[in-house]
């Protein structure tokens, strides 16, 4: 009789069913913060594997910006899960996010390729009133583009990833600006392919950014799992600590110490993104934080 009654309560427990998680990434097979992106996801999921049950984690093939915004606005059995910025894009009303800014503010320091022949004027930057007559080139959808247009600076938008360090490696435009952890891998993978590749060696941009993770707005249970395992992976520090084994080395490459920080607004953050400051990184102190 107890054994019966054991078996006929295992069966009637319910059972957790393997859910499925497609990470839309990015259109350059180069990009190295994809890499931290499905590791961070899948830290996530593996800190909710008991509230939630078993996943499965796949990454699509790549894609463009004006790509992934489309594909995660439809309801998949594959729930797509994308990262962008916030506030979610104008063209994103189908959309639903984890309220955690994923990548820790790392994206918010910039710093730039640099047109052949241009350092040496760029030496003499010390404003952004005397940066203003240096062109830009940037992704088109990219929020870069209106913040750095918000700053006075003149911006062009461009659809090939790859063609933007031609631009400016030929001289056509004068800086290429990337976060500090994309500019030394970057460089690295593009410099042989593209003679005259140079990173410009005095100035970097901060601009505040946040990026989320967003699903279509069906996925909640989905969303609300990632965003429960993100915040159990900060407060026990296996979040900061994975976050420092990706991007360490390139914030030290980048001597953002050593540089003259320009400040820009980012007018597109709603209350200046308060809620996020607490988790933002903090190169000033090496440590996370930010103050209003």
């Amino acid at each position: 009789m107890r054994h019966s009654l054991l078996l006929l309560l295992l069966l009637s427990w319910p059972l957790l069913a393997t859910t499925r998680f497609t990470l839309l990434s990015p259109d350059n097979p180069y990009d190295d913060r994809l890499r931290y992106y499905r590791a961070a996801l899948q830290l996530a999921l593996e800190k909710t594997r008991a509230d939630y049950g078993d996943y499965e984690l796949r990454t699509a093939p790549p894609m463009n910006k004006v790509r992934m915004r489309l594909e995660v606005q439809r309801p998949s059995a594959d729930h797509l899960v994308t990262i962008d910025s916030w506030p979610p894009h104008k063209s994103m009303e189908q959309v639903g996010f984890a309220a955690f800014p994923f990548d820790l503010g790392i994206l918010s320091y910039r710093v730039c390729f640099v047109a052949p022949g241009r350092q040496r004027a760029l030496d003499r930057v010390e404003t952004l009133a005397q940066l203003q007559p240096f062109s830009h080139v940037q992704g088109r959808g990219w929020q870069d583009v209106d913040i750095l247009r918000h700053a006075g600076l003149t911006v062009y938008e461009v659809e090939n990833y790859e063609a933007m360090f031609r631009m400016v490696a030929r001289g056509r435009v004068d800086l290429f600006c990337r976060g500090i952890n994309e500019i030394a891998p970057e460089w690295q993978s593009h410099q042989p392919r593209v003679p005259g590749l140079a990173i410009e060696q005095h100035l970097a941009l901060y601009y505040p950014q946040v990026h989320l993770l967003y699903s279509h707005v069906s996925h909640k249970e989905e969303l609300a799992r990632i965003e429960l395992g993100l915040r159990r992976a900060w407060q026990d520090g296996s979040l900061p600590q994975l976050w420092r084994q990706h991007f360490q080395a390139s914030i030290d490459t980048a001597g953002l110490c050593q540089r003259r920080l320009i400040r820009l607004d980012n007018p597109f953050l709603p209350d200046g993104g308060r809620p996020f400051l607490p988790y933002l990184y903090d190169p000033a102190r090496d440590a996370f934080g930010l103050q209003p």
